[in-house]
């Protein structure tokens, strides 16, 4: 398991290209049919778009540290911060530090070579007596915090 293992988040990449282009032509639509009240719903669904599509940056996984890199920024927890792994209802994991948070996507959503290895990498730095694991149904909506690079 030692090495450096590096995960995508290519379906929520296809999902917000899918999403931004469906409502902006949507939006498009809806303008040229002069129904102007639906194009701030569409708006707001091709922004949601786009934010997936900056918020789906790849994630590197090594024997010291986890990191995600986007447009947002680059993150990243070693694994000697993390002290609870807080589990959402869809798959996310919080991994909690004192006074950070730092957000791991489902690992159903991996893609790339490497998804095997570092789910596997993943579960061996938390499978630790230390670390207190909880279920919360709040998990899938948390963002990173205190954990930029």
């Amino acid at each position: 398991m030692k090495g450096r293992y590096v995960v995508s988040l290519l379906s929520y990449r296809i999902l917000g290209a899918v999403c931004s282009i469906f409502f902006a032509g949507c939006s498009v639509g809806a303008f040229l049919a002069q129904q102007y009240g639906p194009i701030s719903i569409f708006g707001f669904f091709v922004l949601v778009g786009i934010y997936l599509l900056a918020a789906a940056g790849p994630y590197e996984l090594t024997e010291g540290r986890i990191a995600q890199n986007s447009l947002f920024g680059q993150f990243e927890i070693r694994w000697q911060d993390v002290r609870e792994v807080e589990l959402g209802s869809q798959g996310t994991l919080v991994l909690r530090g004192r006074d950070k948070r730092f957000i791991v996507s489902p690992v159903s959503a991996w893609s790339g070579p490497d998804k095997a290895k570092a789910a596997e990498l993943l579960c061996a730095k938390l499978d630790r007596p230390e670390i207190r694991s909880y279920s919360s149904a709040s998990a899938d909506f948390k963002t990173h915090r205190n954990v930029r690079v």
